[in-house]
């Protein structure tokens, strides 16, 4: 009987084999990283960290394609906390946006965090390392209120619902705010921090100067350089454009913080200082303001966390809002004011005592101003329609544990048991192949 003996071709077939159950374990035990499976329109860019307070930060990114967006974050090497888009958490429901902003709240004061930032199903972080962010000391009686804010439309007229606005003030936290549905914006300046996080930002009311830069991710950018005094609102900025109102106000120069004056509301808008308390005041509309549209929206201050009653004459509309823990709050008038004069009242508790204010304002009617309308109506919108549901993601809840990121490419799930055994099979039939052919 002839003896076999092994052959060239036929260890080749079994390191073949080999080669095949290895390449099996390994992708088994290693996440994949491939560009095939991590797509490189999801991966956060221009990320920013914004709005750090004691409790709270706001991080924001874009993407160029829509997908859900999360922060993981906690205190540890591998956070386990989630926390969803500030619009998923408003409505309750998980969606995909080209612009994304995450607000992290809860916080301890005078605390590092680490962060990745989730895009569809993937996390990401610096090159292996996670992004950090130290929170400031809790400061107590912030000063009076005082707002910058306006309307963003796209290039074809219409609200930019969903472009990211970023204030930079000169020796603060740079600030951040989602562009609504009605393509108004607002940002507080007062109760922004100084740049080391230990105190509220020092700044004039006036003349000190702002930098605003719009990002709409698909409908442009704009960047607009304008002064304290001219911030409320700041002129309708439309994607697209550059403006310098500098240019237009020379006399305009950094000055150092002082007092408002008398003929100033305390809440740093001009007024009548009648109009305002220690901790409530109307922010928008002003005195007199001519608006064009029937639903404005009403913008002011009150005590933080405190129920804020709002009543509108002419016809009689009554609603409530609760300000947020900086004591601002919005509000949009729920149905259409006929054309003429209005009265707005807001009413609260302030000191165990119920605080009023009053002021007048016109609504023109349809065709009478040029000015875009500063309501929340139906628009357009940076998320693409329709939008496609993403698979399941983290929930809404602020604990979810999630699949930690070891570098600094997006983590993904394993290969899947058929790709494995397609891998090992290819393997073991070129080794039987190989073995046939010499024996036969």
């Amino acid at each position: 009987m002839r003896r076999r003996e092994l052959t060239i071709p036929t260890i080749l077939g079994i390191l073949f084999s080999l080669a095949g159950m290895g390449a099996g374990v390994w992708f088994l035990r290693e996440p994949i990283r491939s560009a095939v499976f991590a797509s490189p329109e999801e991966t956060p860019t221009q990320v920013r960290v914004t709005n750090i307070t004691d409790s709270s930060f706001v991080v924001s990114w874009l993407t160029d394609k829509a997908a859900s967006g999360f922060i993981q974050y906690g205190q540890s090497a591998n956070p386990d906390q989630v926390v969803s888009d500030d619009r998923d958490q408003e409505r309750g429901t998980v969606d995909n946006y080209l612009t994304h902003l995450v607000t992290v709240r809860g916080l301890k004061p005078s605390t590092a965090y680490i962060f990745r930032i989730g895009s569809a199903k993937k996390t990401y972080d610096q090159q292996g390392q996670p992004y950090q962010v130290m929170t400031g000391l809790t400061l107590g009686n912030p000063p009076a209120a005082d707002v910058a804010y306006g309307q963003v439309l796209s290039a074809n007229g219409e609200p930019a619902e969903g472009a990211l606005v970023y204030l930079s003030l000169p020796g603060a936290v740079p600030q951040a705010a989602l562009v609504k549905s009605s393509g108004s914006w607002v940002i507080p300046l007062s109760t922004a921090r100084s740049a080391d996080l230990t105190s509220f930002a020092a700044y004039d009311p006036r003349t000190s100067h702002i930098q605003l830069q719009v990002q709409g991710g698909s409908l442009g950018s704009s960047t607009v350089t304008t002064t304290t005094d001219q911030d409320s609102p700041v002129p309708t900025i439309t994607l697209g454009q550059t403006y310098n109102y500098l240019a237009a106000n020379p006399a305009a120069v950094e000055t150092t913080p002082e007092a408002p004056s008398s003929s100033r509301c305390s809440s740093g808008f001009a007024g009548p200082a009648t109009e305002t308390t220690s901790s409530l005041a109307i922010v928008s509309p002003k005195t007199g303001e001519q608006v064009n549209t029937a639903q404005p929206e009403i913008i002011g201050r009150g005590p933080a966390n405190s129920q804020v009653t709002i009543t509108i004459n002419s016809p009689a509309i009554t609603g409530s809002v609760t300000t947020n823990a900086s004591g601002n709050f919005s509000f949009t008038t729920p149905a259409d004011l006929p054309p003429g004069e209005h009265t707005i009242t807001i009413s609260t508790v302030v000191d165990g005592v119920v605080k009023k204010i009053q002021r007048n304002f016109t609504v023109l009617a349809a065709g009478e101003s040029q000015i875009p309308a500063f309501a929340a109506t139906p628009s357009g919108t940076i998320k693409p329609s329709p939008t496609p549901k993403p698979s399941p993601t983290p929930t809404l809840a602020p604990r979810v544990s999630l699949p930690s990121t070891e570098s600094g490419v997006p983590t993904s799930g394993n290969l899947t048991p058929t790709l494995v055994l397609l891998i090992l099979g290819s393997g073991l039939i070129l080794s039987g192949l190989v073995v046939y052919r010499k024996l036969a």
